[in-house]
């Protein structure tokens, strides 16, 4: 969680940017779920993205543990310990830690009834990036679970694609 994959990531990256038809002043992040998780973190790790766009994020991850509908049993699983046995640790990985050195635009998204990655995660990670001074939008969709993209309301998923085009747009400008 976090640092090796972290580093994973940004390798291909990498080697992404190496190809003459990629444009590192047009690069953008987007991740929903774990993937939420990963463009938080990345967003506190460095600004190389011109864009992000955050899906149902775990954002803090203590909170996550006593908050999901799988937190408590996921939570001991993935990080090794409940939280009070493993502070370190959960402060180490939790991209909430380093919120405040973001600075990239970032749209989240985030379904009300999420009950796998709550919407607190959102709410935190919107008001740790508003606070850091960072260009943030906040999409919420009522009723919207965990897999609202998939079997969400029509218009909710219309909604989550226009805004997530819209933003990078805006961000990374149009195709060429």
């Amino acid at each position: 969680w976090g640092y090796e994959d972290y580093q994973d990531l940004m390798a291909v990256v990498d080697e992404a940017l190496k190809q003459p038809y990629v444009d590192a002043e047009r690069t953008g992040i987007y991740g929903y779920s774990y993937g939420g998780y990963m463009t938080s973190w990345t967003i506190g790790q460095t600004d190389r993205f011109k864009a992000a766009v955050c899906g149902a994020p775990c954002f803090d991850l203590e909170s996550f543990y006593g908050t999901s509908d799988i937190g408590h049993v996921f939570g001991r699983s993935q990080f090794g310990s409940k939280p009070h046995e493993g502070e370190e640790w959960y402060k180490a990985h939790s991209p909430s830690t380093f919120a405040h050195r973001a600075k990239t635009p970032t749209l989240i998204v985030h379904g009300e009834e999420d009950h796998r990655c709550p919407i607190g995660q959102g709410e935190q990670m919107f008001i740790a990036l508003l606070d850091a001074g960072v260009e943030t939008e906040f999409a919420r969709y009522p009723g919207g679970s965990h897999l609202f993209l998939r079997g969400g309301p029509p218009a909710h998923r219309e909604d989550f694609l226009n805004r997530t085009v819209g933003w990078f747009k805006d961000h990374l400008g149009g195709a060429e």
